[in-house]
């Protein structure tokens, strides 16, 4: 196997300009400090001296690289008796992509002295334990054994890969067709994907955001599980709707779109960052029927006046993201995704709170971008033992009422995608229907 091979990429990044490298250190730098993979990058180019389009890539794609590559490399590192840190990090993977190619001896970034232990050696080692090759983090390592069972290696292995680019086709401004012809005569192929009725796959590295089809508005960056999970929302024209962890928007899109811009549509979210950006996107994808709220601590007046009139609520809820682990390989090592504790009292505490606006008939949907039980099933079993008057809907059956094909998950009521089974995100979706107590 190649370096460049064992790295899962066309090609081994050469890292041969010394500003590049240091912006890399320097990112590598702020995540050991407690930032996002997004947040560093950001916080690194921004101090960054000038550099071209290429080098900024190169930055980019070595950034996910040692995100990607984390435990095989922090492993070549105790093996060649270094210590583990955001320097030793960037050197490892210095001497595996670049062959350990110097700059000058005053450049002060890189260990050479741990670079010459790792030179010559694989990234892939035959002698490494299992969940290390897999990149898989001791905190998850009994969990998702046991949820994945047989298919384990499989489905971390497909969480290695480097995820395609899906886009969503804003249908209120363009038809499928139609998108795949502007992205077409801006050099971009893109292809319908397999179960989303208005997704679009292209290949990984395409630069979708400087395309005016992105920037007008006529397609978002959207992962096809996430648009599934919009899609058994079933928001019909005229409803009334609630997002309820709306984020930045990207949900809230989709279901303004199947609204047909008709009812009246709210996103909540807890931030202000998130909500000044969801305002955006919702501006250039032209949802007209969408307002924002920020959430209060607790429901006020306000928030109670709108007790049991939507007929439907999404509820995306916080979570691991172990679904998410080819899109946002940094999640792997966070802290705060693995406190799983505290992530699964939170989801229930939002559950408990968001019921409260679905009206009788009508549909809370519970989604996660985890695989794990503890904070799917387990959380909608919890819910409905608690609160008898709602039941799980079958998917299955919505499913086909909405005429979307074949079922993509078997004989389950839930909806349960990942990578390798679906190539999409790993998610989970149930529907939960309010339904009448007789007196």
């Amino acid at each position: 196997m190649t370096r460049a091979a064992a790295l899962g990429r066309k090609g081994a990044a050469r890292l041969d300009s010394r500003i590049a490298a240091e912006t890399l250190a320097n990112a590598l730098i702020a995540q050991s400090q407690g930032a996002s993979l997004d947040q560093a990058l950001t916080r690194s180019l921004k101090i960054a001296p000038k550099m071209s389009a290429e080098e900024r890539r190169q930055v980019v794609q070595d950034l996910y690289g040692v995100n990607r590559h984390r435990a095989r490399l922090s492993w070549h590192i105790e093996q060649a008796e270094g210590v583990v840190t955001a320097a030793t990090l960037y050197s490892a993977w210095t001497a595996f992509v670049s062959q350990g190619m110097q700059w000058g001896e005053d450049s002060g970034i890189e260990d050479r002295a741990l670079m010459k232990r790792i030179a010559g050696r694989q990234l892939y080692d035959r002698s490494m334990p299992e969940a290390v090759r897999l990149e898989c983090p001791p905190t998850f390592e009994p969990l998702l054994r046991e949820a994945l069972g047989e298919i384990f290696d499989r489905e971390m292995n497909a969480a290695l890969e480097a995820p395609p680019v899906d886009l969503r086709v804003n249908v209120l401004k363009c038809t499928i067709a139609d998108a795949v012809k502007r992205l077409h005569w801006e050099k971009i192929e893109a292809k319908p994907v397999a179960h989303s009725p208005w997704g679009l796959r292209c290949a990984s590295g395409e630069n979708i955001s400087a395309t005016r089809c992105f920037q007008d508005g006529y397609v978002e960056f959207q992962d096809e599980g996430s648009q599934l999970a919009a899609v058994l929302c079933d928001a019909q024209p005229g409803m009334q709707v609630m997002d309820f962890c709306a984020g930045t928007g990207g949900k809230t899109l989709a279901l303004a779109a199947t609204m047909q811009n008709k009812g009246h549509l709210i996103a909540c979210d807890i931030s202000e960052v998130r909500l000044a950006r969801a305002k955006v996107r919702l501006k250039r994808g032209g949802a007209e029927n969408a307002e924002r709220i920020k959430l209060p601590a607790q429901d006020d007046k306000a928030m109670k006046r709108l007790y049991g009139k939507f007929d439907r609520v999404l509820v995306d809820a916080p979570c691991s993201g172990t679904g998410s682990w080819r899109r946002n390989p940094d999640v792997r090592w966070s802290s705060q995704a693995a406190n799983l504790a505290e992530l699964t009292a939170l989801q229930s505490a939002i559950l408990e709170r968001a019921w409260r606006f679905v009206k009788a008939g009508g549909h809370m949907i519970y989604a996660t971008c985890s695989l794990l039980p503890c904070e799917n099933d387990q959380r909608v079993s919890a819910f409905l033992a608690a609160h008898a008057n709602f039941e799980l809907a079958d998917a299955r059956d919505l499913w086909s009422k909405l005429g979307r094909g074949d079922w993509m998950c078997g004989d389950e009521k839930v909806m349960r995608l990942s990578p390798a089974r679906h190539r999409t995100d790993g998610f989970f979706a149930a529907v939960l229907r309010k339904v009448t107590i007789p007196a």
